[in-house]
């Protein structure tokens, strides 16, 4: 046992070494060595990384700032919410990459992400990114939400976007009911939703 003790102390000490050595290449002139440092640091896991996470959305380059969103996304960090949430509305950011904030919002699935979705879905959005910006909606939305999708479904031009809308409330509905089992999106789902983000992006 204090063979194990001792070599997690060893682990720990290096990973906080890394983690100071990633973090200082995210300062570097560099995009290919910031990025390189956002994918070190987002693998790593660790919770102390995610403030650097949300700082490197602020990157001036677009790769670096996709993917420090996807980790966050992927890390579920909450305490991102409201930085990702506030990237919907800069007239500087790519219609790309707030389709990157959508998808990662829903993975986070915070209630205070909500409002600014909604507020995005007010705006002359293309039915692509209508549709992102539902799904993240069904993924983060609670019962205050149901008005807004129930007239989306009632009123909305598109099709698609009427069923997709009706569809996420009665997602929401299931889930706010007492019998509710979580349904897990299939792989097949997550991908196509990855590739008409991506797509969008172009």
């Amino acid at each position: 046992m204090t063979g194990d003790r001792a070599r997690d102390r060893v682990d720990r000490k290096k990973k906080g070494a890394n983690i100071t050595e990633w973090v200082r290449r995210l300062n570097n002139d560099r995009p290919e060595t910031r990025l390189e440092a956002v994918k070190s640091l987002g693998d790593s896991k660790d919770p102390e990384v995610i403030e650097h996470l949300v700082n490197a959305t602020a990157d001036i380059d677009i790769r670096v700032k996709i993917k420090a969103i996807e980790y966050l996304g992927n890390l579920r960090a909450t305490d991102a919410t409201p930085v990702l949430a506030q990237q919907l509305f800069l007239r500087n950011t790519h219609m790309g990459v707030k389709k990157k904030v959508l998808i990662a919002l829903g993975k986070i699935g915070d209630p205070r992400g909500a409002e600014p979705i909604i507020e995005f879905l007010r705006r002359d959005l293309d039915e692509n990114a209508k549709g992102i910006a539902i799904y993240a909606l069904r993924d983060v939305g609670n019962e205050q939400v149901l008005v807004f999708l129930d007239n989306i479904a009632a009123d909305d031009s598109s099709q698609p976007i009427k069923q997709l809308a009706a569809r996420a409330a009665t997602d929401i509905r299931n889930r706010l009911s007492p019998e509710y089992e979580p349904v897990i999106p299939t792989y097949i789902q997550q991908v196509e939703l990855r590739n008409q983000a991506e797509q969008g992006g172009r």
